[in-house]
């Protein structure tokens, strides 16, 4: 017998240890749910800030296609301001706009080919 409950004491204590761990493990995982919704919900506010400010930055922005580089020869800045005055008028706009930069395309143009039809 005394064996028998030396043994159920050693199952009882290895059963209440097993508990600990267990009941450990669910706060731990509990308090990662809630870190996790906190983290989530911060990542939303900061997802809809950055496309906001991505917006608000393109809002201002003027693309203008078809022109030349040899037409605005040296000074792109001061062709594009005087651009729009030219084609439309002064009287177009209340208050002069500035032109903060102006770049042509990033591709490099290739020499003319002469037109080939096969016979």
């Amino acid at each position: 017998m005394d064996r028998m409950t030396q043994r159920l004491d050693k199952h009882v204590e290895w059963l209440d240890q097993s508990e600990r761990r267990v009941s450990e493990v669910e706060d731990g995982q509990a308090e990662l749910s809630t870190g996790h919704a906190k983290l989530s919900k911060e990542l939303g506010s900061l997802q809809t800030k950055v496309d906001d400010l991505e917006a608000r930055s393109r809002r201002n922005n003027l693309r203008i296609v078809g022109v030349t580089e040899s037409t605005a020869k040296d000074n792109m800045e001061g062709f594009i301001e005087c651009l729009p005055l030219q084609l439309l008028g002064r009287a177009t706009f209340f208050d002069l706009f500035v032109v903060e930069r102006a770049r042509g395309s990033l591709v490099t143009r290739l020499p003319p080919v002469p037109l080939r039809v096969p016979l």
